[in-house]
């Protein structure tokens, strides 16, 4: 296993405060050391950190009373957050997101050692099939800051100039994720639309490619992980293959 850094995001439109079965499935297999805690937050705030029950956690989901809840590590080496607002209570933005959900799962390189690289990405598929995601990432990094951040869309103070204004530019096609895909990165996650668009997705230049239990696929640019820096041969001709569904400016 190398010593690089996970973040994920996937974006869905299932309403988890109706069916958090996806939500549940994904923390069981994430939830193997005992000093995880859980929290959640309402639009007023976070609840503290307390320790994992995860049957109260999910009975949490269902209340619909929150809008977002994750289950972490007190080092910081394992967060999975899911947004579980219901469905009436949703803001998509101004203009609308073409998503209404997102989950994100961020790993660091001894957590990922612990669960196995196969298992996790098992996991992220199967949650994706579930939800029919609508587009979503796997990225790496040396810095677990880093990957934690491209994986929410959020910067911060432990982010060099070049990170934050990677994760800045992100945000350029956000709302539109779904209609197109995010990315391409190491692991792209198509919907079954997009599928439908690029025909035998089996085909295209990557090292595998997943076809999930929505109609989508995941696709991985690589056999090992690499950083999101580094300018492989196999992304850009994954970015060439991906071009039917990728953003465009006109």
């Amino acid at each position: 296993m190398s010593d690089l850094a996970m973040g994920a995001a996937i974006y869905f439109d299932h309403e988890l405060a109706i069916d958090p079965a996806p939500l549940a499935a994904l923390w069981k297999r994430l939830a193997r050391r005992p000093d995880l805690r859980q929290w959640w937050s309402t639009p007023r705030g976070s609840q503290k950190p307390v320790s994992l029950d995860l049957d109260a956690l999910v009975a949490k989901v269902t209340s619909r009373t929150i809008s977002s809840a994750a289950i972490e590590s007190p080092d910081r080496g394992l967060l999975a957050m899911a947004e579980v607002t219901p469905e009436n209570q949703l803001d998509r933005g101004a203009p609308p997101r073409s998503w209404k959900y997102d989950a994100v799962v961020a790993l660091g390189a001894a957590e990922l050692a612990g669960l196995g690289l196969p298992e996790m990405l098992d996991a992220l598929c199967a949650f994706a099939g579930a939800v029919d995601a609508q587009a979503g990432v796997v990225v790496w990094s040396r810095s677990p800051s880093f990957a934690r951040a491209l994986a929410m869309l959020a910067s911060g103070d432990d982010l060099t100039r070049e990170q934050a204004s990677r994760v800045t530019d992100a945000y350029y096609w956000r709302s539109h994720w779904g209609r197109v895909i995010r990315g391409p990165e190491w692991g792209t996650f198509l919907s079954a639309r997009h599928v439908a668009t690029l025909g035998d997705v089996k085909k295209l230049p990557a090292a595998r490619v997943v076809q999930l239990a929505s109609g989508g696929a995941f696709v991985q640019a690589t056999s090992e992980p690499v950083e999101v820096a580094a300018a492989v041969p196999q992304l850009e001709a994954l970015r060439a293959a991906l071009a039917p569904v990728m953003p465009r400016d006109t």
